[in-house]
């Protein structure tokens, strides 16, 4: 009874929060910005490596140079925009840049199958399309931060659980899609998605003004090179681009590790990756009452320390039905390092929302780099099993790095007095 009493009441709570935050002005719209850019992501990502390999005749190696360079322009593309919408542009127009970009790239990947032109084509308008998941975060902070409601990290949880709830269902969808109508059909699906998100966008997500340029030289902005030479900064920044190695790995690695050596087809790629969202769901919205940073860093170890022990699990797999439960692993690991990982980051650089989200984008798309790189250089060579391994090793080394990695103690007021007076 007394189980059921408190159960009932923390469902109460959270029905409470979820109803504050969905008063907040634009954030109903955010949701479904969030929902539809998910749902255009779930309908691609899962069958990339076998597009990429089996319908345009990429060796491995060609493959991966593809990703990595869309994972280098995406990550300057980012940056470069984030600052943009710190400083002069709302954060309204870069999302519709970004909707914009992958639009126009999906509809050039339904109809081109040279290598050369894909690479182009993804090293322009597809990696300018990498900025609006992290500015749709940033936008909802902001907007939180104005109408000073709700817990903010429980809020971006929420938003990012509306685009796990469309990857429940697209990457089954995206399997049926592929069956009837090919890749072409399944890219042209995703390219009329993004088409509704940028209708979305420019309906329902509402143009904010800049700070005035005395607000803005308030606070400090510096360069992303910079604030990796804080070494807590780094040691966070390079933790995130080891996991997120990991997790790219094993994004291009499964639906070949399911389909060559575990006697898979697309339906068994598509149920895989299905499974996991639609655990990570309830993973966020729990994880999004840990509004403290202490609590949301010790809980990020943990959700390290689970990734290990699922890409572990997954060599261990003899059959597709072996994959599926260890997906809910994955769920967890996913929930901690693509949602509670972007409120800690943006509570470390206050004041500079999307320079904050961009530094955890950046981690993303670099560990993304390596990840695709490594693929191509080391499936040959380690096989789809052995890569699992090596992605287990990397979210080991993540974890050592989060464990040995120390928050510099604030300065205080008399501290700060202290020191200025020593340098004068």
């Amino acid at each position: 009874m007394e189980t059921a009493a408190v159960s009932n009441g923390l469902v109460m709570r959270m029905r409470g929060a979820v109803r504050e935050i969905a008063s907040a002005p634009g954030f109903g719209g955010l949701l479904a910005c969030s929902l539809v850019l998910g749902l255009a992501s779930s309908f691609v990502l899962p069958f990339l490596s076998l597009w990429g390999t089996q319908a345009v005749g990429m060796k491995p190696l060609t493959f991966a140079l593809f990703m990595t360079s869309n994972a280098v322009c995406a990550m300057a593309a980012s940056t470069f925009l984030a600052r943009l919408s710190d400083t002069r542009w709302s954060r309204r127009t870069v999302l519709l840049i970004g909707g914009s970009g992958g639009t126009l790239g999906y509809l050039g990947y339904a109809f081109v199958m040279q290598p050369a032109l894909l690479m182009l084509i993804g090293a322009t308008l597809v990696s300018v399309s990498a900025i609006s998941f992290s500015q749709i975060f940033a936008h909802a902070r902001d907007e939180l931060a104005r109408s000073e409601r709700g817990n903010a990290a429980f809020a971006l949880g929420v938003l990012r659980a509306s685009f796990s709830l469309a990857w429940t269902v697209g990457p089954a969808l995206g399997a049926l899609v592929l069956s009837h109508f090919g890749y072409r059909g399944s890219f042209l699906t995703a390219s009329g998605l993004l088409l509704a998100y940028l209708s979305l966008v420019f309906g329902l997500v509402p143009a904010r003004p800049r700070d005035t340029p005395a607000a803005a030289s308030a606070v400090q902005r510096e360069p992303l090179g910079r604030l990796l030479t804080r070494p807590f900064l780094l040691g966070q920044f390079v933790s995130f681009v080891l996991i997120f190695c990991a997790i790219s790995m094993n994004l291009m690695n499964l639906p070949l590790l399911i389909t060559q050596e575990l006697g898979g087809g697309a339906p068994q790629v598509g149920t895989a990756f299905a499974v996991a969202p639609v655990f990570e769901i309830p993973f966020m919205l729990w994880l999004g009452r840990l509004s403290s940073s202490a609590r949301q860093a010790l809980m990020i170890r943990v959700g390290v320390l689970v990734g290990v022990a699922y890409f572990l699990a997954l060599g261990f797999a003899r059959g597709p039905v072996d994959v599926y439960p260890a997906q809910v692993l994955n769920a967890f690991t996913i929930a901690v390092t693509m949602s509670l990982a972007i409120p800690y980051f943006q509570d470390l650089l206050p004041g500079q929302t999307g320079l904050a989200t961009s530094l955890y984008s950046s981690s993303w798309s670099l560990g993304s780099l390596m990840g695709y790189l490594s693929f191509g250089l080391l499936v040959e060579q380690l096989g789809h099993r052995g890569l699992t391994q090596l992605c287990a090793g990397l979210a080991v080394g993540s974890l050592l790095v989060l464990v040995s990695s120390r928050r510099p103690v604030p300065v205080t007021e008399p501290a700060l007095a202290a020191e200025l007076s020593a340098r004068s």
